[in-house]
């Protein structure tokens, strides 16, 4: 009986339930009260149907705002230009610029200029520094160590810093060894400066946002060997494996004036082939080679060099160069000399160039020192475990 009258009351809820939301669903217009008494269930669907008619005829009406022609005030300019300024891309301006700051940096090259005495080394350096920089210098008769001179080339936001390294020559003032121990000795303390500055930075923010800007680079990026005919020397070849395995290096043909074209065309063919024979790794520039400067003394490197700080008024034009019964030599006239040709390659297509191999060789020297430290530490092991066994100590 119990159950009856719970399926009876059950089925009278949800009768009245389906025409409530019935009364919910269908349009205002066919809206009707319904005749039977009210649950508090119905009320709150009433109340739900009042706000779907009010909704819906809300709906109906036209908005005033709409038809209305919106004038863009002060303050909606400044929002739709703040959003202008957001879009995509304009981060993008900025990095743009960050990284023309960055580029903005100077460069570093140092340049180390060895060989035998007597071949114009100091004075090779001495022209570059009064012809393309401006910066005079004393003429040195002899260089007995090794000296230091600044450089700089600045154009607009751009500077490039040139560290010329005057270095004394072997057989007058040193003996192979000794000559090559004291350039060795110099090219790692450059090493172990660079190092140096650049563990510090890493010892603070601080210090790391200072050391990083300067961007300094003490390391030596190219060595011009100077050597001369008519025949190349063993000493030169010994000289020449030494210092390529720690810094590229560059041959120089000095005293060009000294030899006929066919001279220097076979000097450089032997120079050459001697160079293969002894695996000597010389510097070798491996980016496209579209350079118009081309040597009219034959296959580059090694490169003809005439030094000379002397002056001559040539027609309306002061040259540097050397006079002859025969003539004036001008060095800068890729005629005669191909110093005019090495300075643009230099500046122009190898620097950068030298500057990434010089960190190779860098990492490489650093590499060889780990290595060193390591074999010495195991042969210090190994000689206490022989104490030990020995000994009993």
């Amino acid at each position: 009986m119990q159950d009856f009258k719970r399926t009876k009351l059950e089925s009278s809820y949800n009768s009245q339930r389906t025409d409530d939301f019935t009364i919910i669903n269908c349009q205002p217009s066919f809206y009707k009260q319904p005749q039977q008494k009210i649950t508090q269930f119905d009320e709150q669907a009433s109340e739900i149907s009042e706000y779907q008619e009010n909704k819906s005829i809300s709906h109906q009406q036209q908005l005033p705002i709409i038809q209305q022609n919106i004038q863009k005030s002060e303050y909606e300019s400044q929002i739709y230009e703040s959003i202008v300024d957001s879009q995509p891309g304009s981060e993008i301006k900025a990095l743009i610029e960050q990284k023309k700051i960055q580029d903005q940096k100077p460069i570093y090259l140092n340049i180390m200029v060895v060989g035998q005495s007597g071949l114009g080394k100091s004075t090779f350096i001495d022209v570059l520094l009064k012809k393309k920089l401006g910066t005079g210098q004393i003429i040195r008769d002899s260089t007995l160590q090794i000296q230091e001179i600044q450089g700089q080339i600045q154009i607009n936001d751009f500077t490039l810093n040139i560290k010329f390294i005057d270095t004394p020559g072997f057989r007058h003032q040193y003996g192979l060894k000794a000559w090559l121990k004291l350039l060795c000795n110099y090219i790692h303390n450059q090493f172990h400066t660079y190092k140096l500055r650049q563990t510090q930075q890493y010892e603070s923010k601080e210090k790391f946002q200072q050391l990083s800007q300067q961007d300094l680079d003490e390391r030596v990026h190219v060595c011009f060997y100077f050597f001369s005919g008519p025949r190349i020397l063993a000493e030169d070849l010994q000289a020449l494996k030494k210092i390529s395995e720690i810094v590229n290096v560059i041959p120089i043909l000095a005293k060009g004036d000294s030899y006929t074209k066919n001279e220097i065309i076979q000097l450089k063919q032997q120079f050459n082939d001697l160079i293969n024979e002894y695996r000597i790794d010389l510097f070798k520039f491996q980016c496209n080679n579209t350079s118009p400067e081309k040597s009219q003394f034959g296959v580059t490197p090694p490169y003809v060099i005439i030094s000379s700080i002397e002056q001559f008024q040539v027609g309306n034009h002061l040259i540097y160069g050397r006079k002859f019964p025969w003539g004036i030599c001008d060095i800068f006239n890729p005629q005669h000399s191909d110093l005019a040709i090495i300075y643009k390659l230099l500046i122009g297509h190898y620097c950068l160039e030298l500057i990434k191999l010089t960190e190779y060789l860098y990492n490489k020297y650093e590499q060889k020192q780990r290595e060193k430290i390591k074999s010495q530490q195991q042969n210090q092991n190994w000689f206490r475990s022989l104490l030990r066994f020995f000994f009993n100590i």
